[in-house]
């Protein structure tokens, strides 16, 4: 069997380590533009190689977070140049698609500029949705400098978290392959956000029945 079908990240990460920091720091970028890299996969197999000694942890960390935060911030930019009008009609369209409907993607707009250094932090550890995070932000004119700061903390946080999960799971299993823990990795992602999902949904709905209790008034 072809061995780039076997371990497909193993492999990218051997072409990314021939060109050290300047290759971390690449793929750091591209996973912001390139949707099917999947980061979370990227980093464990970057932490991988880490505990192979092909670079220090640390330089693993602060290049591909040096690299993810400027592709975060070119996003950013090109989504400022953006009319306001012509960032709700994207908006809408977007919401469109997605059946979120006008109303809400107002109250969108309104929460954002309310609480953007919580949400650009927050959203980075939320996958898929970190890698449009930046466009969001810059749509909705958010503070650059607010912006950078709490999109460097939420990266710094994704990105040392799976590239130690990485280096660990390479000491205790070293016949473990990149893919195969990036899908492992995968799964225990699912499985968190469905459970985060529904502690949510409990505590929102019981927060909102104890809000229209007439007992409680």
């Amino acid at each position: 069997m072809d061995p780039l079908s076997m371990d497909p990240l193993g492999t990218l990460i051997d072409w990314v380590a021939v060109y050290g920091v300047l290759g971390l720091l690449a793929i750091g970028a591209a996973e912001r533009f390139v949707p099917i890299l999947p980061s979370y996969g990227v980093l464990v197999a970057i932490g991988i190689a880490a505990a192979n000694d092909a670079w220090s942890i640390e330089m693993a960390i602060a290049a591909t977070v040096t690299g993810s935060l400027a592709g975060c911030l070119v996003l950013f930019a090109v989504a400022l140049a953006f009319s306001e009008e012509g960032t709700r009609r994207l908006l809408r369209g977007i919401c469109r698609l997605l059946g979120i409907s006008s109303a809400q993607a107002d109250r969108t707009v309104v929460s954002f500029r309310a609480n953007q250094r919580f949400l650009s932090f927050g959203l980075q550890l939320v996958p898929a949705v970190r890698l449009i995070t930046p466009v969001i932000a810059g749509l909705f004119r958010a503070d650059p400098r607010v912006f950078a700061l709490a999109t460097f903390i939420g990266i710094l946080v994704w990105n040392a978290l799976f590239i130690g999960v990485g280096r660990i799971a390479a000491e205790l299993a070293p016949e473990t392959s990149a893919s195969e823990l990036a899908l492992k990795v995968l799964v225990a992602l699912l499985i968190i956000e469905a459970t985060g999902f529904m502690v949510w949904r409990r505590i929102h709905r019981a927060s909102t029945t104890h809000a229209g209790d007439p007992r409680d008034r």
